[in-house]
């Protein structure tokens, strides 16, 4: 027989207490791990449905059985993502992972990840019915609008007859507002321009609004606009207007000494609204033209980019870069999939949407292009 003494049989406890503290941390990533890609593989789906329709929808691409678009589909897919995001079962087993975890150096990364998803969850989380029902219904509404945004004949009618309507994209007049040498031309594109306005408020932006504003105090915030900037920053729009108005306030004599510089230069004329682009950027804009030709706008960008070393590891870019009927009028750099690495040291390249609104015959539009590209494939 062995004889155990105490010394022993303290050796022998910690060393089981050990293997079991060890184990038990072991579940708890391994649990915790699996619950992570559970969410990732979710939204990843549906993300991508949304994405894809968000596409097809702001690009104005043709609906086919393969590859069907609508408004409709925009919206539902939305809402599906949206759910997810506002599950609480989610948001509750998330909390519990990360409670679990405690401050385990071993899985920073992890943890990050839970606390991204009950950061992100948090933020969609409708808490009541009535909270529910009310973004359901300001998402319909928000789809219609940007429908018939798109579908908006949009122009200016020509000041030489008074008659003749030329159909513009909101790009296109904003075109003319800089490279048009005729005032009355400018400021009718700024008329065109201008009757966004209406527009959007005859086909409910203000019930938009109101919905929202709705939401956002049935959640507790003050309105909307409190409630995004809460998510968003981690304050409200108290603190934000405090630091813009101080910003506003700095550079205010900047802006007034450069309209009155403007102006003493170009007459008062100048710091009318449809003027001040063109008096500004003069005959610069024509000037660098032949040094940015459109058709060099995506070389230059890949060249660019490739000096500065910068690889995209595999990714997929869809562009779309020219301006046309019914096609969104803003230019945007989305993801319907992210770049990222999965548990096992996979890589996933992305998938990213891309478009610009180029008009190849106008002045200035490589200039604009090749901007564009930059700004917003940068990421």
């Amino acid at each position: 027989a062995i004889e155990l003494n105490s010394s022993m049989l303290r050796r022998f406890a910690a060393t089981t207490a050990i293997r079991y503290h060890s184990s038990m941390s072991t579940d708890k990533i391994a649990l915790a791990q699996a619950f992570v890609d559970k969410v990732n593989a979710s939204y990843s789906e549906k993300h991508k449905a949304f994405e894809n329709q968000f596409w097809g929808t702001k690009m104005a691409l043709e609906s086919t059985p393969e590859t069907p678009y609508s408004t409709e589909l925009l919206g539902s897919t939305k809402t599906e993502m949206e759910a997810l995001l506002a599950d609480p079962n989610i948001l509750q087993d998330a909390k519990a992972h990360r409670e679990a975890l405690g401050g385990d150096g071993a899985t920073s990364d992890l943890v990050k990840t839970l606390d991204i998803i009950i950061k992100t969850c948090g933020c969609y989380t409708m808490p009541t019915a009535g909270a529910k029902a009310i973004r359901e219904e300001t998402s319909k509404i928000e789809g219609n609008l940007e429908k018939s945004r798109n579908e908006m004949k949009l122009g200016y009618v020509d000041p030489a007859d008074g008659n003749t309507f030329h159909e513009m994209s909101s790009v296109g007049l904003r075109n003319q507002l800089r490279t048009a040498t005729e005032e009355s031309t400018r400021k009718a594109a700024y008329e065109g321009l201008r009757s966004i306005g209406p527009f959007v408020v005859e086909n409910g932006f203000v019930e938009i609004v109101k919905l929202r504003n709705s939401l956002a105090q049935e959640l507790g915030f003050e309105d909307y606009y409190d409630m995004t900037v809460t998510n968003a920053e981690g304050f409200g729009k108290k603190k934000l207007f405090e630091i813009l108005d101080g910003l506003e306030e700095g550079t205010r004599p900047l802006m007034e000494a450069a309209r009155k510089e403007l102006a003493k230069r170009h007459g008062e004329d100048a710091l009318e609204p449809w003027n001040m682009s063109f008096k500004m950027a003069g005959s610069v804009i024509k000037q660098m033209d032949p040094y940015f030709p459109f058709g060099k706008a995506v070389e230059n960008y890949a060249r660019s980019y490739a000096a500065m070393k910068i690889d995209y590891k595999g990714a997929t870019m869809n562009l779309d870069l020219l301006d046309r009927k019914n096609k969104y009028s803003n230019g945007f750099c989305h993801w319907p999939v992210p770049a990222w690495t999965k548990p096992d040291g996979t890589w996933v390249p992305s998938q990213t949407n891309f478009t610009s609104l180029a008009d190849p015959a106008a002045c200035g539009s490589g200039l604009t292009a090749l901007t564009t590209l930059m700004h917003e494939v940068r990421s």
